[in-house]
């Protein structure tokens, strides 16, 4: 259990130590990840990115999430938890249309605070503040691939074992201090998690900057 997303942070900076894992670059999943990935960054002073990513919810269960949509025409649908779910293809089809138009406005808002993606020929870990069903991860993953991410380490304070399993066909390498069995909700592993919107991670990038340039 975590009291927070610092603190989160703080176990997963501790687990990357023990197992001598280092990267070029610190990845966030923006929003929620970019509390965690702040500290990551810090605690190892190595340069941070983001990655602006939307979310597809199933329709009758807001909290899992079926698919995940980047910049730049990068998706991904988990087929197997739509058909559990018996989400039909037309609702995943319009709601993938609409998570494209989106993210690809907010990437603009990122950007103009952050700049461009920069992982070419690097050592990346990819962040965020769980990983509950790894399709976030997986369109993450298919972006940095195409931007020339050398290595790709998907890093996250909690996460199943199943979507691990999962995520380790993807990733290079997962490091992951906290895999409950019965797990149902990153929610669960925090004693305070807020949401954290567009406009807190902005914020929260822009003091990166400032704190590195002063």
């Amino acid at each position: 259990m975590f009291t927070d997303r610092s603190d989160a942070a703080q176990q997963l900076v501790a687990a990357l130590r023990q197992r001598d894992v280092v990267g070029d670059v610190v990845v966030t999943l923006a929003p929620n990840g970019v509390p965690v990935g702040n500290v990551v960054a810090d605690a190892t002073g190595i340069p941070m990115d983001v990655i602006v990513i939307q979310r597809i919810r199933a329709p009758n269960h807001p909290e899992l999430t079926i698919g995940a949509v980047a910049p730049g025409g990068f998706s991904w649908i988990n087929s197997p938890m739509m058909r559990f779910l018996d989400v039909n293809w037309e609702y995943v089809q319009e709601a993938k249309t609409h998570a494209s138009d989106t993210v690809e406005s907010r990437a603009v808002n990122y950007g103009e605070t952050w700049g461009p993606l920069d992982v070419a020929g690097k050592r990346v870990l990819l962040v965020d503040d769980g990983i509950p069903t790894g399709a976030a991860m997986r369109v993450a993953i298919q972006r940095l691939r195409k931007a020339g991410a050398n290595e790709v380490i998907a890093a996250a304070p909690v996460a199943p074992p199943d979507v691990l399993d999962e995520v380790r066909r993807w990733a290079d390498d997962v490091v992951v201090p906290l895999k409950p069995a019965a797990f149902q909700a990153t929610s669960d592993y925090y004693e305070e998690f807020d949401s954290v919107t567009d406009e807190d991670a902005t914020t929260a990038l822009s003091d990166l900057v400032q704190r590195r340039s002063a």
